[in-house]
């Protein structure tokens, strides 16, 4: 729900633990830039892995819910002819499973026949699916286009509401990619704060407040990469005019450490966690913990 897409979690966090404990710090002359830098005529392959855990037996429910999720995604960049970038981002394929009311159910996209019914309904509706990110020529964001094609169709055509919400996904993809980067120049030892409205298609607007720390320059992969790490704050923007059925309850929050590659200007490896008391109509707060990797497999 909250960080939408990344690489099987324990060889993932084994690779975090490591790299952690290991000396390889580069050396450092001055700052460099942490902004993303698309390459015409390059796609980009990320594997991602999402662990969600909703305490429903802080409601009284006599199981808890929990979800993993795999999830392949691709994002080709081209070049227009006035020279902005075009990222065409297409989730490829997804498996997991999902216990709920105390049954195990797994899924895979490939084949979607057995899965429960929710699976189906959400699996389907975005594997294969792409929407296009804008950049100009300098990397800055312009635009999000093409995402009618991720809403489900009444009579052959996109429900208007549906195309609103695939935008809100598309957007809050994109902000994923840049959670907690930053746009000026910054240098190991480095801290800033950082602000970000997120639009989420169920719980509407949500402020997130991150501090931000530039860690170290490190050897990751034979490659100099920016080692970051932030923490922050979530909850719903009380001047957010939408009527939402779920808030983000005061006192979630967020942690994360990314590594950059400084040489292919992109985030190489994230590792998110998100601690969220999630406010329902008429209910009790609903404790979800959810945690997300994300590895880059390929830049061809």
């Amino acid at each position: 729900m909250f960080f939408p897409f990344p690489a099987p979690a324990s060889r993932a966090l084994v690779l975090m633990a490591a790299l952690l404990a290991s000396p390889g710090l580069m050396a450092q002359e001055g700052p460099v830039s942490l902004m993303i830098r698309w390459l015409p005529g390059k796609t980009y392959t990320q594997e991602t892995q999402t662990e969600t855990l909703t305490a429903l037996t802080a409601l009284g429910q006599a199981k808890d819910s929990k979800m993993k999720v795999h999830q392949v995604t691709s994002i080709a960049v081209t070049e227009t002819e006035k020279g902005h970038k075009e990222a065409r981002v297409t989730f490829e394929k997804m498996n997991g499973e999902v216990t709920l009311n105390g049954q195990q159910e797994t899924f895979d996209s490939a084949d979607l026949s057995k899965a429960p019914d929710v699976i189906k309904a959400s699996v389907g509706q975005s594997v294969g699916k792409s929407f296009v990110l804008i950049y100009d020529e300098n990397d800055n964001f312009l635009d999000v286009r093409d995402t009618a094609g991720m809403a489900p169709a009444n009579m052959g055509n996109p429900v208007l509401t549906r195309i609103a919400e695939a935008k809100e996904v598309a957007e809050l993809y994109r902000r994923s990619l840049e959670m907690g980067l930053q746009q000026r120049s910054v240098k190991p030892g480095d801290r800033w704060n950082a602000e970000h409205t997120l639009k989420f298609p169920s719980a509407g607007s949500v402020n997130v407040e991150l501090r931000v720390k530039f860690d170290a320059i490190v050897n990751y992969d034979g490659h100099p990469h920016a080692k970051v790490s932030f923490e922050g704050d979530m909850a719903n923007d009380d001047n957010g005019i939408e009527s939402r059925p779920v808030q983000i309850g005061k006192g979630s929050k967020v942690f994360g450490q990314i590594l950059f590659d400084l040489e292919r200007g992109t985030v190489a490896f994230g590792a998110f966690r998100a601690d969220i008391a999630l406010e329902i109509q008429g209910q009790k707060p609903l404790p979800v913990r959810q945690q997300v990797t994300t590895k880059l497999i390929s830049v061809e």
